[in-house]
């Protein structure tokens, strides 16, 4: 009975460091596709704010 009881408590310690393991990579994921995005979106608007102000100024 002992060593059922050591089976089922690392079978239950494996489960669950598992499933927070996965949890917390799922989360580092998207949080770093959401600064990812940010970013290219920031640099985006960075980017087309310098071409409009370049582009103004040629023209008068």
């Amino acid at each position: 009975m002992h060593n059922f009881m050591a089976i089922l408590s690392q079978l239950f310690w494996g489960v669950t460091i598992g499933a927070l393991s996965a949890a917390f990579e799922t989360l580092a994921k998207g949080a770093m596709m959401l600064g990812g995005l940010g970013g290219a979106g920031w640099y985006g608007l960075k980017w087309r704010k310098a071409r409009r102000e370049r582009d103004g100024k040629g023209k008068d």
